[in-house]
Protein backbone atom coordinates (compact mmCIF):
# COMPACT_ATOMS: atom_id res chain seq x y z
CA UNK A 1 0.00 0.00 0.00
CA UNK A 2 2.71 2.17 -0.63
CA UNK A 3 0.81 5.25 -2.24
CA UNK A 4 -2.94 4.37 -0.75
CA UNK A 5 -4.76 7.99 -1.75
CA UNK A 6 -6.57 9.76 1.60
CA UNK A 7 -9.29 10.75 -0.30
CA UNK A 8 -10.58 7.35 -0.20
CA UNK A 9 -10.45 6.92 3.34
CA UNK A 10 -13.58 8.78 3.93
CA UNK A 11 -15.64 6.73 2.02
CA UNK A 12 -14.13 3.46 2.79
CA UNK A 13 -13.82 4.27 6.58
CA UNK A 14 -17.95 3.16 7.27
CA UNK A 15 -17.09 0.19 6.23
CA UNK A 16 -14.06 -0.18 8.26
CA UNK A 17 -15.74 1.58 11.37
CA UNK A 18 -18.32 -1.18 11.54
CA UNK A 19 -16.37 -4.30 11.24
CA UNK A 20 -14.41 -6.30 13.88
CA UNK A 21 -11.17 -7.69 13.38
CA UNK A 22 -10.80 -11.03 12.77
CA UNK A 23 -9.53 -13.35 15.44
CA UNK A 24 -5.83 -15.60 14.98
CA UNK A 25 -6.58 -19.37 14.47
CA UNK A 26 -6.09 -20.77 18.30
CA UNK A 27 -2.77 -22.95 16.92
CA UNK A 28 0.21 -20.74 16.45
CA UNK A 29 1.27 -20.70 12.86
CA UNK A 30 5.13 -20.30 12.08
CA UNK A 31 5.82 -16.32 10.62
CA UNK A 32 6.23 -17.30 7.16
CA UNK A 33 2.09 -18.66 6.99
CA UNK A 34 0.30 -15.94 9.18
CA UNK A 35 -0.06 -13.61 6.04
CA UNK A 36 -1.60 -16.57 3.61
CA UNK A 37 -3.54 -17.99 6.20
CA UNK A 38 -4.89 -14.95 6.98
CA UNK A 39 -5.81 -13.34 3.61
CA UNK A 40 -7.16 -16.69 3.41
CA UNK A 41 -9.81 -16.40 6.26
CA UNK A 42 -10.18 -12.72 5.25
CA UNK A 43 -11.22 -13.45 1.52
CA UNK A 44 -14.23 -16.10 3.03
CA UNK A 45 -15.06 -13.14 5.34
CA UNK A 46 -15.57 -10.42 3.35
CA UNK A 47 -16.27 -12.25 0.27
CA UNK A 48 -13.27 -10.96 -1.73
CA UNK A 49 -12.40 -13.14 -4.83
CA UNK A 50 -10.51 -16.44 -4.14
CA UNK A 51 -6.76 -15.21 -3.73
CA UNK A 52 -7.15 -11.68 -4.47
CA UNK A 53 -6.14 -10.45 -0.98
CA UNK A 54 -3.19 -12.71 -0.98
CA UNK A 55 -1.98 -11.83 -4.40
CA UNK A 56 -1.88 -8.34 -2.78
CA UNK A 57 0.00 -9.37 0.01
CA UNK A 58 2.32 -11.26 -2.07
CA UNK A 59 3.11 -7.79 -4.17
CA UNK A 60 3.13 -5.83 -1.07
CA UNK A 61 5.37 -7.38 1.03
CA UNK A 62 6.28 -11.14 -0.43
CA UNK A 63 10.31 -12.65 -0.03
CA UNK A 64 10.78 -15.18 -1.76
CA UNK A 65 11.45 -18.73 0.08
CA UNK A 66 14.35 -20.80 -1.59
CA UNK A 67 13.49 -23.91 0.11
CA UNK A 68 9.73 -23.70 -0.38
CA UNK A 69 10.75 -22.20 -4.39
CA UNK A 70 7.61 -19.50 -3.77
CA UNK A 71 7.31 -15.76 -2.67
CA UNK A 72 6.17 -15.93 0.75
CA UNK A 73 4.43 -12.50 2.40
CA UNK A 74 5.89 -11.76 5.39
CA UNK A 75 4.46 -10.01 8.49
CA UNK A 76 7.57 -8.71 10.10
CA UNK A 77 7.70 -6.49 6.75
CA UNK A 78 8.87 -2.00 6.85
CA UNK A 79 9.14 0.20 4.03
CA UNK A 80 10.35 3.70 4.57
CA UNK A 81 12.36 6.15 2.67
CA UNK A 82 11.98 3.70 -0.46
CA UNK A 83 13.67 0.53 1.03
CA UNK A 84 12.04 -2.43 1.58
CA UNK A 85 13.46 -4.28 5.47
CA UNK A 86 12.11 -8.28 6.06
CA UNK A 87 12.80 -8.39 10.29
CA UNK A 88 13.07 -11.94 11.74
CA UNK A 89 10.57 -10.77 14.53
CA UNK A 90 7.62 -8.51 15.51
CA UNK A 91 9.65 -6.95 17.91
CA UNK A 92 12.24 -6.02 15.71
CA UNK A 93 9.95 -5.06 13.27
CA UNK A 94 8.06 -2.45 15.88
CA UNK A 95 11.74 -1.19 17.15
CA UNK A 96 12.68 -0.29 13.32
CA UNK A 97 9.23 1.31 12.86
CA UNK A 98 10.40 3.05 16.41
CA UNK A 99 13.65 4.34 14.85
CA UNK A 100 12.31 5.60 11.32
CA UNK A 101 9.69 7.92 13.35
CA UNK A 102 12.57 9.07 16.11
CA UNK A 103 14.42 10.29 12.86
CA UNK A 104 11.07 12.51 11.57
CA UNK A 105 10.24 9.94 9.11
CA UNK A 106 6.20 9.47 8.28
CA UNK A 107 5.73 7.88 5.42
CA UNK A 108 6.11 4.22 6.33
CA UNK A 109 4.23 0.69 5.18
CA UNK A 110 3.77 -1.99 7.77
CA UNK A 111 3.21 -5.59 7.78
CA UNK A 112 1.64 -8.06 5.70
CA UNK A 113 -0.39 -5.57 3.44
CA UNK A 114 1.98 -2.78 3.85
CA UNK A 115 -0.61 -0.58 5.43
CA UNK A 116 0.60 3.36 5.20
CA UNK A 117 1.30 4.48 8.75
CA UNK A 118 0.63 8.50 7.51
CA UNK A 119 -2.40 7.79 5.27
CA UNK A 120 -3.96 5.82 7.61
CA UNK A 121 -3.32 6.84 11.19
CA UNK A 122 -6.31 5.81 12.86
CA UNK A 123 -5.81 1.69 11.44
CA UNK A 124 -4.28 0.49 14.50
CA UNK A 125 -3.94 1.24 18.07
CA UNK A 126 -0.58 1.00 18.24
CA UNK A 127 2.55 -0.77 16.48
CA UNK A 128 1.87 -4.13 18.50
CA UNK A 129 -0.93 -4.15 16.63
CA UNK A 130 0.05 -2.83 13.53
CA UNK A 131 1.91 -5.87 13.14
CA UNK A 132 -0.46 -8.13 14.44
CA UNK A 133 -1.25 -10.24 10.95
CA UNK A 134 -5.12 -10.33 12.32
CA UNK A 135 -5.27 -6.66 12.28
CA UNK A 136 -3.33 -5.63 9.33
CA UNK A 137 -4.72 -7.97 7.09
CA UNK A 138 -7.92 -7.72 8.73
CA UNK A 139 -7.81 -3.65 7.80
CA UNK A 140 -6.68 -4.39 4.64
CA UNK A 141 -9.33 -6.68 3.65
CA UNK A 142 -11.95 -4.08 5.04
CA UNK A 143 -10.48 -1.28 2.88
CA UNK A 144 -10.69 -3.14 0.05
CA UNK A 145 -14.06 -4.11 0.13
CA UNK A 146 -14.86 -0.94 0.86
CA UNK A 147 -12.61 0.40 -2.63
CA UNK A 148 -15.17 -2.22 -4.58
CA UNK A 149 -18.57 -0.65 -2.59
CA UNK A 150 -17.26 2.65 -4.20
CA UNK A 151 -15.90 0.83 -7.60
CA UNK A 152 -18.42 -2.03 -7.90
CA UNK A 153 -15.36 -3.32 -9.84
CA UNK A 154 -13.12 -5.78 -8.07
CA UNK A 155 -9.83 -5.33 -10.18
CA UNK A 156 -10.03 -1.41 -10.29
CA UNK A 157 -10.77 -1.59 -6.26
CA UNK A 158 -7.58 -3.72 -6.11
CA UNK A 159 -5.47 -1.18 -8.12
CA UNK A 160 -6.72 1.83 -6.15
CA UNK A 161 -5.43 -0.14 -3.06
CA UNK A 162 -1.85 1.19 -4.21
CA UNK A 163 -2.83 4.26 -5.88
CA UNK A 164 -5.44 6.30 -7.77
CA UNK A 165 -2.63 7.95 -10.31
CA UNK A 166 -3.86 6.33 -13.54
CA UNK A 167 0.05 4.87 -14.64
CA UNK A 168 0.96 4.09 -10.98
CA UNK A 169 -2.76 1.97 -10.73
CA UNK A 170 -2.62 0.41 -14.24
CA UNK A 171 1.50 -0.82 -13.43
CA UNK A 172 0.47 -2.11 -10.54
CA UNK A 173 -2.92 -4.02 -11.82
CA UNK A 174 -1.09 -5.59 -14.13
CA UNK A 175 1.77 -7.03 -11.68
CA UNK A 176 -0.95 -8.16 -9.55
CA UNK A 177 -2.69 -10.06 -12.29
CA UNK A 178 0.65 -12.38 -13.21
CA UNK A 179 0.39 -12.81 -9.69
CA UNK A 180 -3.00 -13.48 -9.03
CA UNK A 181 -3.11 -15.84 -11.93
CA UNK A 182 -0.97 -18.07 -10.60
CA UNK A 183 -2.16 -17.27 -6.95
CA UNK A 184 -4.01 -20.79 -6.04
CA UNK A 185 -0.85 -22.85 -6.17
CA UNK A 186 1.33 -20.33 -4.40
CA UNK A 187 -1.55 -20.05 -1.57
CA UNK A 188 -1.36 -23.88 -1.24
CA UNK A 189 2.38 -23.46 -0.67
CA UNK A 190 2.73 -20.40 1.22
CA UNK A 191 -0.47 -21.57 4.12
CA UNK A 192 1.47 -25.03 4.40
CA UNK A 193 3.52 -25.95 7.10
CA UNK A 194 6.46 -27.25 5.62
CA UNK A 195 7.10 -30.91 4.67
CA UNK A 196 3.13 -31.44 4.38
CA UNK A 197 0.87 -31.77 1.37
CA UNK A 198 -0.81 -28.43 0.48
CA UNK A 199 -4.45 -28.16 1.18
CA UNK A 200 -6.61 -27.16 -2.10
CA UNK A 201 -7.24 -23.75 -2.30
CA UNK A 202 -9.28 -21.97 -5.26
CA UNK A 203 -8.53 -22.66 -9.08
CA UNK A 204 -5.95 -20.54 -11.05
CA UNK A 205 -7.47 -18.24 -13.63
CA UNK A 206 -5.78 -20.91 -16.13
CA UNK A 207 -6.40 -23.91 -14.67
CA UNK A 208 -10.42 -23.20 -15.67
CA UNK A 209 -10.19 -21.83 -18.99
CA UNK A 210 -13.48 -20.84 -21.11
CA UNK A 211 -15.50 -20.39 -17.61
CA UNK A 212 -17.57 -17.31 -17.92
CA UNK A 213 -16.63 -15.60 -14.89
CA UNK A 214 -13.14 -16.36 -15.52
CA UNK A 215 -13.62 -15.21 -19.33
CA UNK A 216 -15.52 -11.49 -17.85
CA UNK A 217 -12.93 -10.77 -15.46
CA UNK A 218 -10.12 -11.24 -17.56
CA UNK A 219 -11.23 -9.42 -19.92
CA UNK A 220 -12.29 -6.92 -17.42
CA UNK A 221 -8.40 -6.63 -16.58
CA UNK A 222 -7.73 -6.12 -20.22
CA UNK A 223 -10.36 -3.29 -20.39
CA UNK A 224 -8.82 -1.60 -17.25
CA UNK A 225 -5.18 -2.00 -18.37
CA UNK A 226 -6.01 -0.08 -21.69
CA UNK A 227 -7.94 2.28 -20.33
CA UNK A 228 -5.07 3.51 -17.24
CA UNK A 229 -2.34 2.95 -20.15
CA UNK A 230 -4.68 5.66 -22.43
CA UNK A 231 -5.57 7.91 -19.84
CA UNK A 232 -1.64 7.74 -18.71
CA UNK A 233 -0.45 8.77 -22.12
CA UNK A 234 -3.10 11.85 -21.92
CA UNK A 235 -1.48 12.79 -18.96
CA UNK A 236 1.84 12.43 -20.08
CA UNK A 237 1.01 13.96 -23.44
CA UNK A 238 -1.01 17.28 -21.49
CA UNK A 239 2.23 17.53 -19.54
CA UNK A 240 4.76 17.95 -22.47
CA UNK A 241 2.70 20.30 -24.19
CA UNK A 242 2.23 22.48 -20.96
CA UNK A 243 6.08 22.37 -20.59
CA UNK A 244 6.69 23.22 -24.50
CA UNK A 245 3.86 25.80 -24.19
CA UNK A 246 5.80 27.37 -21.40
CA UNK A 247 9.39 27.13 -22.92
CA UNK A 248 7.76 28.92 -25.97
CA UNK A 249 6.20 31.63 -23.82
CA UNK A 250 9.29 32.22 -21.77
CA UNK A 251 11.70 32.29 -25.42
CA UNK A 252 9.22 34.71 -26.40
CA UNK A 253 9.17 36.97 -23.88
CA UNK A 254 13.25 36.72 -23.66
CA UNK A 255 13.58 37.90 -27.36
CA UNK A 256 11.10 40.64 -26.92
CA UNK A 257 12.80 41.65 -23.73
CA UNK A 258 16.30 41.83 -26.15
CA UNK A 259 14.74 43.70 -28.53
CA UNK A 260 13.18 46.30 -26.36
CA UNK A 261 16.80 46.82 -24.65
CA UNK A 262 18.40 47.05 -28.35
CA UNK A 263 15.46 49.84 -29.81
CA UNK A 264 16.16 51.59 -26.18
CA UNK A 265 19.96 51.53 -26.69
CA UNK A 266 19.85 52.68 -30.05
CA UNK A 267 18.08 55.58 -28.46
Amino acid sequence: MRTWQATWMVGAFAVIAVASVPAMAVTPLPADNLCAAEASANERSYGIPAALLHSISIVESGRYDSERRATIAWPWTVTAEGQGHYLPSKAEAIAEVKRLKARGVKNIDVGCMQVNLRYHPEAFANLEQAFDPAANVGYAARFLKGLFGATNHWPTAASYYHSQTPNLAAAYRERLMKVWNGAGASAQVASAPRGSKPVPYAPTLKSVPGSPQVEDMRKAWRDQALAGRDEASRIADAYRKARVSEYQLRRARFQDARANLSTTSRH
